[in-house]
């Protein structure tokens, strides 16, 4: 079978130069959601594999359809965190012959009363019917009961996997944003739902961009999940708020920019012209402004150097080995280097500083690394 590869392209923004850096074996995590969303990409590719190469001769339905949704409907109705896993899997043994009875009836029950115990099987036996459905009705038809922070992680959580289920949700909030028209009003915890999927969802795509044009019109709850985050005990979240807190800073007070969100938004990534061959830039981020109540949260402005090179040195890095840039400022840079050897990633560092992560992908030891950098204005 042949092997298949998965790699996340993580958006680098930061660096810095003549600071010195260790080389070190191993790889780190990436954040909670991403994390989950691969391993359920996982799941199912193996599976996928698996029928694949397997070939297995599928044999005929083991009930009728009558009798198959009432075996699907129990199964929905009597899911508890305890027997949540062995209902996925039981109900994943029958989707050959029943993925159409099975949507209908988790978006029934989503529909209902008891969608609160549902959460835990959703995510894996979703599919772009069910996401659409759920998000659709969260969002549009039942806000202040499906719509709040309880259920943000796996809304959310559908609109990454399941590309255009996000649709109603974002034509409702940026069709007024950009616009300058008015925005849905929004309960407190129908806000705090649509910040925390918005500052969770990753750098893929627009949403970053999506994310810097919605968030102004809830500024106060952005900004209050943003403290409990750069607070709290995960050290990852707490790095990410640090970022959205610096951007944030760096345009808050600007008159211009507080009465047109739109004004310098980023591209996100980088376009396949914007790169030359053999490497990597990261594009410069300026997002929205958001008030400066934050403003002793967030790190100092940077005033560094405004270009340079970044070198390692000492022994040859070993395949997948790391090699660690340490006490890098959190100021926005531009970054090239070679992504035919290496991966690149930041990661939080001690006080307000960060860390450059580069990883040898080549197929064999690397005695050199070059990261040249520029500060973007």
């Amino acid at each position: 079978m042949d092997c298949i590869i998965l790699r996340v392209g993580i958006r680098v923004m930061n660096g810095h130069s003549t600071f010195a850096g260790e080389s070190l074996l191993g790889t780190s995590g990436l954040r909670t959601w991403v994390t989950k969303v691969g391993v359920w990409s996982l799941v199912f590719l193996g599976a996928n594999l698996v029928t694949n190469a397997q070939l297995k001769e599928i044999g005929p339905p083991p009930f009728s359809q009558t009798v198959a949704r009432q075996k699907i409907k129990t199964s929905l109705e009597s899911v508890d965190p305890g027997n949540s896993r062995q209902t996925a899997e039981t109900l994943t043994g029958l989707l050959v012959w029943y993925r159409d009875i099975l949507d209908e009836e988790l978006i029934a029950a989503w529909k209902g009363d008891g969608r609160a115990k549902l959460t835990a099987v959703i995510d894996p036996l979703a599919d772009q019917r069910v996401a659409t459905a759920i998000v659709e009705f969260s969002w549009r038809e039942q806000r202040e009961a499906a719509f709040n922070l309880t259920y943000a992680p796996m809304l959310g959580m559908l609109m990454l996997r399941f590309p255009g289920s996000e649709t109603p949700f974002l034509d409702d909030l940026l069709g007024p944003a950009v616009a300058g028209g008015q925005m849905p009003k929004l309960s407190r915890p129908e806000a705090e739902a649509v910040c925390r999927i918005l500052l969770d969802m990753p750098d893929v795509g627009t949403w970053k961009q999506s994310a810097e044009q919605i968030l102004p019109h809830y500024r106060e709850v952005a900004e209050s999940l943003l403290v409990q985050d750069l607070h709290g005990s995960d050290q990852d979240k707490s790095y990410q708020a640090q970022l959205w807190l610096r951007e944030l800073k760096s345009d808050a007070g600007d008159p211009a920019n507080a009465e047109n969100p739109r004004r310098n938004l980023p591209r996100s990534m980088s376009s396949d012209a914007d790169r030359a061959p053999g490497t990597n830039r990261a594009q410069p981020v300026t997002p929205a402004p958001l008030s400066t109540a934050l403003a002793t949260s967030a790190p100092p402005p940077y005033d560094g150097p405004k270009s340079g090179t970044l070198e390692c040195g000492g022994p040859a890095i070993p395949q997948n080995a790391e090699y660690v840039f340490r006490n890098l400022p959190l100021a926005k840079m531009q970054l090239d280097y070679d992504t035919r050897k290496w991966d690149a990633r930041l990661a939080p560092g001690e006080g307000q500083t960060q860390r450059l992560v580069l990883r040898n992908t080549s197929a064999g030891p690397q005695k050199r690394c070059v990261v040249h950098w520029s500060i973007v204005p």
